[in-house]
């Protein structure tokens, strides 16, 4: 090899090392069935009087939304199995209107007063819908996040067909330890339909999953599907995605 060659290779290697790595490869497929890890959700579609609290969701519409955040799951071989869909009034909403009234606008951290106590304990990861804040979802940190119904997002190529599954997923993509990743067509940019994962994302994913608080295996929740109305739900809804 001679002496330029070697330079310009030397210099090629540090620019590579300086932009960092490049991405793994997206994954399309989803594991087999028996490779699933489920993690237990409950859905909160909260109320109250004040217009940013005051979420219109149906049952229906959650189910739907959950149906399509677990397809976009499905090539990381991880589910979110509904727990249940909590309808209720959010909490300390007259301290929330104070203050946002106080300092003109309603920050991000304020919304954290309108949960609930009564329904927090659980094993498992908590969704809360709300109508209006002012980003389309957030992770809070703990076990929960928060996402505006009324969201709304950049069309890109491959994109999802609507953005509350894609904003409700790419909150859950933090709780399973994922960063931002400005690729516009991936799960992890802000504020695009994308939904793509690569493989590193895939296996940062599957690690924390397993270790969120109430996650089971695929084999665990068939065993439990014959007792448990929840469990065999999820089991049917893993296999309808498989096939």
């Amino acid at each position: 090899m001679t002496r330029p060659l070697l330079s310009a290779l030397l210099i090629v290697a540090a620019v590579n090392a300086a932009r960092g790595a490049d991405p793994s490869p997206d994954v399309t497929k989803p594991p087999p069935a028996d490779q699933f890890v489920i993690i237990p959700l409950r859905v909160h579609v909260l109320s109250g009087d004040a217009p940013e609290v005051d979420c219109k969701l149906s049952d229906s519409d959650v189910r739907r939304v959950l149906g399509k955040v677990n397809r976009v799951w499905a090539v990381a071989g991880v589910h979110f199995g509904l727990e249940s869909v909590v309808r209720e009034p959010a909490a300390r909403v007259d301290q929330f209107k104070r203050v946002r009234d106080e300092i003109g606008a309603a920050p991000l951290n304020l919304f954290r007063i309108l949960r609930p106590d009564d329904t927090r304990a659980f094993d498992g990861l908590h969704v809360y819908y709300v109508h209006k804040m002012p980003v389309n979802g957030v992770w809070m940190g703990e076990d929960y996040a928060i996402v505006q119904e009324t969201a709304k997002l950049r069309e890109v190529e491959g994109g999802i067909d609507e953005p509350l599954p894609r904003v409700t997923s790419h909150e859950l993509g933090h709780a399973l330890g994922l960063p931002h990743r400005q690729d516009r067509t991936n799960l992890m940019a802000s504020g695009t339909t994308g939904t793509l994962l690569n493989e590193e994302e895939v296996k940062t994913a599957r690690e924390k999953a397993v270790k969120v608080k109430g996650a089971v295996r695929y084999a665990e929740c068939v065993e439990r599907s014959s007792a448990d109305e929840r469990v065999r739900k999820w089991v049917e809804g893993i296999k309808a995605i498989e096939k």
